[in-house]
């Protein structure tokens, strides 16, 4: 087999174009030069990514795959829980040093709860899927997901941790892992046995595609609503405290897109062990 050059190139640096196209949103403003030809750009390169594949005897990513509903829906799944989970750490990271004046050490203690949340979520999905099937457990866990940022969305600078940041840490770490859990036993479980080191790729980079592009864009927005705000004269300490609330409630509808994706997502029920394997596999970094 030959190795896919045209399509590692094209995939990466089109990607990257947008990356970039969004992070330099913010100095520049979205309508300039450079923003604009960096975010038209990066599509073409990856438009030109999907035409390579199609014609390519060993195409990076086999586009026969997408035929597989649920693996197309789980891609997008996974990407959305990235983007959430990744500015939801990075938001929050900021939140608890600058405005609380937390150290490093404790600002992660403060959101440890949140990690053993994931645990019982992934634990939870994985047995679930069994009796219920893929698909409830996706409908049931997008709102816990979405939920928890949304409350994590209404803190203030002033609010006790225990009513104010623990629910939205619990709420969100069972809902990203849960819908993580079942998108990706539903996704593995209907492609053939020859796709499946090709299919588990093809997840995985859709998680951090999506967080990478997903940080960029709410990270560009947020600083842009702290810039605004500081001009408008606003104190530094609101100012930070209405960027990191605005930038969740923009994870949080990330995390609502999942809702309308799970409804529509095939469902599937597996055997224990294959749960099992797939939790095990979930890329959620918790």
């Amino acid at each position: 087999r030959t190795f896919d050059v045209a399509g590692a190139l094209l995939s990466t640096t089109g990607l990257l174009a947008n990356m970039l196209g969004f992070i330099r949103a913010e100095p520049l403003g979205w309508g300039s030069f450079e923003v604009v030809a960096l975010l038209v750009g990066g599509v073409a390169l990856l438009g030109a990514f999907v035409l390579v594949e199609s014609r390519s005897k060993a195409p990076l990513i086999p586009l026969r795959l997408f035929r597989t509903r649920s693996l197309s829906y789980a891609v997008v799944t996974l990407g959305l829980n990235s983007a959430g989970f990744l500015s939801m750490f990075f938001l929050t990271a900021i939140y608890l040093q600058d405005v609380r004046g937390l150290s490093a050490l404790n600002a992660g203690l403060e959101v440890l709860p949140m990690g053993i949340a994931a645990i019982v979520g992934a634990l939870l999905a994985s047995r679930l899927v069994t009796t219920l099937g893929t698909r409830p457990v996706q409908v049931a866990s997008a709102p816990l997901s979405g939920g928890g940022l949304l409350m994590l969305s209404r803190v203030d600078a002033m609010d006790a941790y225990a009513t104010g940041l623990l629910p939205g840490f619990v709420l969100f770490g069972i809902g990203i892992t849960a819908i993580g859990v079942a998108a990706q036993v539903g996704a593995t479980s209907r492609v053939a046995n020859d796709d499946a080191g090709a299919a588990s790729g093809v997840l995985n980079s859709g998680y951090q595609v999506g967080g990478a592009l997903g940080l960029a864009v709410i990270t560009t927005l947020t600083t842009t609503h702290v810039a605004d705000a500081l001009k408008s004269g606003t104190d530094q300490v609101h100012a930070a405290v209405g960027g990191y609330d605005y930038g969740l409630l923009i994870a949080a509808i990330f995390a609502a897109a999942n809702i309308v994706i799970a409804i529509l997502s095939p469902s599937t029920r597996v055997t224990q062990s294959q749960a099992v394997e797939a939790a095990e596999l979930e890329p959620v970094g918790v």
